[in-house]
């Protein structure tokens, strides 16, 4: 299983998914994400696309989700789309 760490739009939220990412206490995968459009301007931010990545790499694997702002809404298109799959939301 995996845990998968979805950060919000802004370059700010770098330092919560290292934060968060460090104080987890969990035996399996922790995977935090790092938005491209941080060190990039010309790439987009596409929820839909973000989630549909993300599902294709988790292979069918369970995960639980710790989300904020624009990453909770990625998290609900994942579990909108592989609902058993994703053990929680939080």
């Amino acid at each position: 299983m995996q845990t998968l760490i979805l950060p919000g739009y802004s370059a700010k939220n770098k330092v919560w998914v290292d934060e968060t990412a460090k104080n987890l206490k969990f035996d399996g995968i922790i995977r935090p994400f790092y938005w491209a459009h941080w060190t990039d301007d010309t790439k987009k931010f596409d929820a839909n696309e973000k989630a549909n990545l993300i599902i294709k790499h988790l292979h069918g694997e369970k995960a639980d989700i710790i989300a904020k702002d624009e990453g909770l809404e990625i998290a609900n298109i994942i579990k909108s789309e592989i609902p058993d799959q994703i053990i929680s939301i939080n």
